[in-house]
């Protein structure tokens, strides 16, 4: 008897390792999967989105990496945007090699993405839509110029821990709009646990610049290192 099936026969498995309370980010992997690829998380506790909270999650990525690993993932994304800057690049080198370490594979960090696809886009002035206190929007400030970016506007909602991820689609997109400036070539909207992928493309089309966020740099970092390039419509020219 022959069994009827819409899963491929061959799958290419991708790890991920997110922060505990984020409920958007495998969502929106199963929007943009295509067919042949499999997406599967392991969780570190975050319990506020605070330089003290974020640097004990990271306290976990060794042992989720070791978790993960059984999988056997072709690639492993830490999808943590706070998370992977909060320490400059030093703690995001540290994080890659620590995760690559226990997985022997390649890792895509959410912050080394956004480095490399304004880069890929060649865009150099940015503004920065987030949901965090202004101590992480600092950070990422910091983060963001120390890799040569002008950081044309910021602006945050104040958020932390869980309230992140209840922000609907429609208050991010007025957030991005009040963020624009002039002068900006794009505006990034950061965060994993943001629901900002699904706005992205439409917001594109209306201010006329790319809006990159921090589950697309992720997807298209992970796409890179697996040597395809989907063509989605609707999150954004990055991954069109």
């Amino acid at each position: 008897m022959k069994i009827a099936s819409a899963r491929p026969d061959s799958v290419r498995r991708v790890g991920l390792i997110v922060p505990s309370v984020n409920a958007v980010i495998e969502p929106d992997c199963a929007t943009v999967a295509p067919p042949g690829l499999t997406f599967h998380a392991t969780r570190v506790m975050l319990r506020e989105t605070t330089p003290e909270g974020l640097r004990a999650m990271n306290e976990g990525v060794a042992a989720a990496a070791e978790l993960i690993a059984s999988v056997s993932p072709e690639v492993v994304a830490f999808a943590c945007t706070s998370g992977s800057f909060i320490d400059g690049e030093a703690g995001l080198a540290r994080q890659i090699e620590t995760i690559g370490r226990a997985t022997g594979c390649p890792v895509v960090a959410t912050s080394r993405a956004i480095i490399e696809a304004c880069s890929a886009l060649g865009l150099r002035r940015i503004a920065l839509a987030t949901p965090y206190l202004d101590v992480i929007n600092e950070a990422e400030s910091r983060f963001l110029a120390s890799h040569g970016f002008d950081v044309t506007a910021v602006r945050g909602l104040g958020l932390s821990g869980k309230a992140i991820r209840e922000v609907p689609p429609a208050e991010v997109a007025a957030l991005v709009r009040a963020t624009d400036t002039p002068d900006s070539e794009a505006i990034f909207v950061s965060c994993t646990d943001f629901r900002a992928l699904e706005v992205a493309g439409a917001l594109e089309a209306e201010l006329g610049k790319p809006v990159l966020t921090s589950n697309q740099v992720t997807f298209w970092g992970i796409f890179r290192a697996l040597g395809i390039a989907p063509k989605l419509q609707g999150y954004g020219r990055l991954l069109a």
